[in-house]
């Protein structure tokens, strides 16, 4: 009776810490081509050197809310609520690991969840999935690209608060901007990617970043993924107060795209593509730094396993 219990117990956290995460739609190919994957041994096949015929690939990628944009700051609308990103403190037994890209590099994993606001002023919880680079940036500010741009990829998920069917935007990405310096050091959390001893990040705290910046200006707007699919699902920040980068780190990432065929001139940026008559929001983000308050799930969890347990010592005792 007593292991059943426990069993119990263990299947309940088990069920609690799953996360039902907000899918996003199947891409739609053109006539003819029935997938589209990374390298050159098919036509239908996408790099960066064809980028600008990825729509005659999938029909998205030709629709009209298409990402990257060149951030015009002169005509952006103020934004009535800004986002406070406050990372729940991150749970040493949830790494990031290296994702094998032959497009970019990318860690993934799960951290824990930030709120966003949508272009219709609701808020919404995503949960940090992974992020990785592009180089040269993918957005321009004022018809500016900087050295590199980082994604911070965050998904939305399905639980008693929220509907996916209610989530225009199941991806909440924040874009980083990087400019090489003299004076930079090295990312500790970039050396996975290249330092063949090191294969994952224990450590690593997302508000490092913003907490880098000196100015906390963000540029919103609704967008897509900047790689096939392109789907027109993504809430977009985009932080335009550039951090810095050690000249070596940021060589580091050209020399992983040294093949001509798909990445000219050691690039993995698509172009930027029209903003077609979308509004362009302005904000000042606050950040509150880390904190340890406990996520949804694992106080719900603790609160079932002292039931349980209380219930486990009850049976003793009688």
């Amino acid at each position: 009776m007593i292991l059943a219990l426990i069993l119990l117990i263990c299947a309940f956290d088990s069920v609690l810490a799953q996360r039902t995460y907000c899918q996003l739609p199947d891409p739609i190919f053109n006539d003819g081509v029935k997938n589209s994957t990374w390298g050159d041994a098919d036509p239908s096949d996408w790099n960066y050197l064809n980028s600008n015929d990825w729509k005659s690939k999938v029909v998205t990628c030709g629709a009209s809310f298409q990402s990257p944009i060149n951030i015009v700051t002169t005509t952006a609308t103020k934004e009535s609520t800004f986002p406070a990103i406050n990372y729940i403190l991150k749970s040493s037994t949830k790494n990031y690991f290296e994702a094998q890209r032959d497009y970019t590099k990318e860690l993934e994993g799960e951290y824990d969840f930030i709120t966003a606001f949508d272009l219709s002023n609701s808020q919404y919880k995503y949960y940090a999935r992974q992020f990785h680079i592009h180089t040269p940036s993918e957005h321009q500010v004022d018809g500016k690209n900087f050295d590199l741009e980082v994604h911070f990829v965050h998904q939305a998920v399905e639980d008693g608060e929220q509907s996916c069917n209610d989530i225009r935007n199941k991806l909440t990405v924040f874009g980083l901007l990087f400019q090489q310096s003299n004076t930079a050091t090295d990312y500790e959390v970039f050396k996975p990617w290249f330092d063949d001893t090191v294969n994952r990040v224990t450590s690593f705290d997302m508000n490092d970043f913003f907490q880098r910046m000196t100015d906390k200006t963000y540029y919103h707007y609704t967008g897509s993924l900047t790689t096939i699919p392109c789907s027109q699902t993504v809430n977009w920040y985009v932080f335009t107060s550039p951090l810095p980068i050690s000249k070596s780190q940021f060589k580091q990432f050209q020399d992983f795209l040294d093949n001509d065929d798909y990445f000219p001139n050691k690039a993995n940026n698509r172009p930027t593509q029209n903003l077609n008559g979308r509004t362009l929001y302005k904000g000042t983000a606050s950040f509150n730094g880390v904190t340890s308050l406990p996520v949804i799930e694992a106080s719900w969890s603790s609160i079932i396993q002292m039931a349980m347990l209380l219930l486990v010592q009850l049976i003793i005792t009688i």
